[in-house]
């Protein structure tokens, strides 16, 4: 099998003469058969780096390429990366990356190097040709790979999945856990709080939250709340679970992981007051901060967690908000929620959705039990989805030093631009009304200025768009 290397340049004389004779080395050393591609953007145009990647791509496979790895130029391999053929699915081997401490940028990373078949790439239609400047290009490809059954979906095993859950609306809904004298104080000590639920986003209320928004507000949807200084677990505005406590002095402490509306979540949060730490867990596993999932967890909190005495809890709203504030209801669904007046261990937490630990247990899910207000009752089969990632091989590379054109203090370095595509991104690729089928490989449009030469296996494709 003949592997192509593709990689989209300007500007990088200094990484393109480190990476010829350094991934040239690393492929020879494993006896694999190659030739780069160096697409070359001449043009006074915003460099498409989409773009560019098909451009290289078609012309490695019509010089007889099997299979290609679209490949970043800063990006080294170091010893033991795996370029062979990826026969079922796309594979992204920049998974341990020096810049990172060797971890990756983010749970569903799928730039630096990714290796495709033939198939594969006509499957998915390669990159778009849409993203203009700076981002989201390899996040849009990922998506691609997703609805092309390319992705490493995989579920929680529930032994049984049809559940009887709570609907809320977003729009007035919502439910109240019966008066429990075992509640009075339970958060100010040891405790865990465990619910099942699956949230949406409400548009038309409150826009999706993005990173190069520049007047959205930021909220937070009420899913189980004690009112007051909310104590509480919520859904965002921008995408992610979170929870949010305070200790006795009234100081806040927020954790959070990244999650897509419309799939069921297990989140377990536990509370262990004699090292003072929370932690924070999806489905069983703690949120892993290094891989780019969420914040730390355990996260070490200060002094004693604050009390509520027999405050209510409420699913679906607080009544610390008003009744006109849009982030007043959440919307979604609530299957499953149970207290304990301990900290359950992590094997515990892990098995939480096969087996019940008794001890300590305050309180069972009973709808029945529930005060409730325009809710809907639905009887159905509840899957619930671990995550959403790439099919990897573990592969460490080096990143060669480069002006960061990413994510600076919380802002886009390339402003405008990246927040367009960011844009383009989320609320159309995700929402599905992009069509990726018209946007891709087959669609690229290009003139040839010229090939150069570089060495027996490089050329540099000198192109305009």
């Amino acid at each position: 099998m003949k592997l192509g290397v593709c990689v989209p340049y300007r500007n990088r004389e200094e990484h393109l003469n480190m990476f010829i004779p350094r991934v040239g080395k690393h492929l020879k050393e494993q006896g694999i058969d190659f030739q780069m591609y160096f697409c070359h953007q001449v043009d006074d145009k915003l460099f498409n780096r989409g773009a560019t990647k098909n451009i290289a791509a078609k012309h490695a496979f019509e010089e007889g390429c099997d299979y290609v790895v679209w490949h970043d130029i800063d990006m080294i391999p170091e010893k033991g990366v795996d370029y062979s053929y990826p026969k079922d699915n796309p594979i992204h081997i920049a998974t341990n990356i020096s810049q990172m401490d060797y971890g990756l940028k983010y749970h569903e990373y799928f730039g630096g190097a990714v290796l495709f078949t033939k198939e594969q790439v006509e499957k998915t239609n390669g990159y778009s040709n849409d993203y203009w400047d700076w981002g989201m290009e390899d996040d849009d490809l990922f998506w691609r790979c997703h609805l092309e059954g390319f992705t490493n979906d995989t579920y929680l095993d529930v032994p049984f999945t049809k559940r009887r859950y709570l609907s809320f609306d977003g729009d007035r809904s919502w439910a109240r856990l019966p008066n429990n004298r075992n509640f009075k104080n339970f958060t100010s000590s040891s405790h865990t709080v465990s619910i099942l639920c699956r949230a949406y986003q409400l548009p038309d209320k409150i826009p999706v939250h993005l990173i190069g928004s520049k007047e959205t507000p930021f909220v937070e949807f009420p899913i189980l709340r004690i009112p007051g200084y909310d104590y509480g677990i919520s859904f965002n505005n921008s995408r992610a679970l979170t929870l949010q406590y305070w200790n006795s002095f009234n100081q806040h402490n927020y954790m959070w992981l990244k999650r897509y509306e419309g799939q069921w979540s297990w989140i377990t949060v536990v509370f262990d007051n004699s090292k003072n730490l929370s932690h924070f867990y999806l489905n069983g596993t703690e949120v892993d901060s290094k891989a780019g999932h969420g914040s730390e967890s355990p996260w070490k909190y200060s002094g004693k967690l604050k009390s509520y005495g027999l405050k209510r809890i409420y699913l679906g709203t607080t009544p610390s908000y008003g009744e006109n504030d849009p982030a007043k209801f959440f919307k979604g669904d609530v299957a499953d929620l149970k207290i304990w007046n301990r900290a359950l261990s992590s094997e515990e937490v892990s098995l939480l959705h096969k087996e019940l630990p008794t001890d300590g247990l305050i309180y069972k899910y009973n709808i029945d039990m529930l005060e409730k207000f325009d809710t809907k009752e639905v009887t159905e089969d509840v899957i619930v989805p671990n995550s959403i990632i790439p099919h990897r091989r573990s592969g460490r590379f080096e990143c060669l030093p480069h002006k960061d054109e990413g994510l600076i203090n919380g802002k886009w370095a390339k402003g405008e631009t990246t927040a367009r595509n960011e844009r383009r991104y989320v609320l159309e690729m995700q929402k599905g009304s992009w069509k990726y089928k018209e946007d891709g490989i087959k669609q690229v449009k290009y003139k040839l200025i010229g090939e150069d030469k570089l060495t027996p296996w490089a050329k540099m494709l000198n192109i305009e768009l």
